[in-house]
């Protein structure tokens, strides 16, 4: 295969909220190129993020990275949820060759020390 063919990087953005999981594929400019979300691919009567809705999203990741020609990803993380691992691992076996994986955490560390109450 000629190296030509493929783009050399795509920035995988996967930000996880308490009732959902949004993914938004973008190049290097910040143009987004396609998005999806597990709610998409909610089953009826179910919780929107189970492993099987997690599944079908990424299998749409995989057809849009598949069809493009896709061959390295740099994965961004954001948020904290409990399927986060099982997004990570999946991901590894759906897409080889990811170049790096940063996790991004909105978590203070103590910051700064709050001032003191005034007493009269």
């Amino acid at each position: 295969m000629k190296m030509s063919r493929y783009k050399k990087l795509i920035i995988l953005n996967v930000i996880f909220t308490w009732n959902n999981i949004l993914y938004t594929i973008t190049n290097l400019q910040g143009d987004v190129l396609f998005w999806s979300s597990v709610g998409s691919h909610k089953v009826y009567k179910t919780k929107k993020i189970t492993t099987t809705s997690i599944f079908l999203s990424m299998k749409d990741l995989k057809l849009f990275l598949n069809k493009n020609r896709v061959r390295y990803v740099f994965l961004k993380l954001k948020g904290f949820s409990k399927h986060k691992k099982t997004v990570l691992t999946y991901f590894k076996q759906l897409h080889s060759e990811v170049i790096l994986i940063q996790e991004c955490l909105n978590l203070p560390h103590n910051g700064c020390k709050s001032p003191k109450i005034r007493r009269l």
